[in-house]
């Protein structure tokens, strides 16, 4: 009987050979605050040339020139009351600037011949409720897309 060799003359499998895994090396990258700061000095530094070129071709006023405008003074002047019919009030008179189908009324100063209104209805534009008014001749209404800016006024010529 024959018995089989412990070690065999030929190797069973060839040992494979390892072989190092070849990574290029890292970039070198910027850190810290020196890619924020370049970045505001270039916007900064592009808002100045913009200003620049929008001052040579004046359409901006150069702030520091001497053409610069002076900064206006606010100064408060009384202004009269309204002049339009929607702040007409009974015992106020009115002119019609207008026409008769468009009509304009303004207040004006009460005379012989003008029209005073005699009553006023607030968030109607019902013309009837004059019928009731003594002396009454004439009347103007506003109708609005609001309810509560309508009015009527109704006048009478003053004597």
């Amino acid at each position: 009987m024959h018995t089989p060799d412990r070690y065999p003359s030929e190797p069973l499998a060839q040992p494979t050979e390892l072989l190092p895994i070849v990574q290029p090396p890292p970039r070198p990258r910027m850190g810290g605050r020196g890619p924020a700061i370049i970045g505001i000095a270039l916007l900064a530094a592009s808002l100045l040339i913009f200003l620049g070129v929008l001052v040579a071709l004046k359409i901006v006023p150069n702030p520091f020139g001497a053409d610069a405008p002076p900064i206006p003074v606010a100064t408060a002047t009384p202004s009269g009351p309204p002049r339009t019919a929607r702040f007409a009030q009974p015992g106020d008179c009115v002119a019609n600037q207008g026409t008769e189908k468009d009509p304009e009324l303004v207040l004006t100063e009460c005379s012989p011949g003008a029209l005073e209104v005699l009553a006023r209805f607030d968030a109607t534009s019902d013309t009837g409720e004059c019928a009731a008014v003594k002396d009454y001749r004439y009347h103007y209404f506003f109708d609005s897309e609001l309810e509560g800016l309508d009015f009527v006024l109704c006048m009478g010529e003053r004597p």
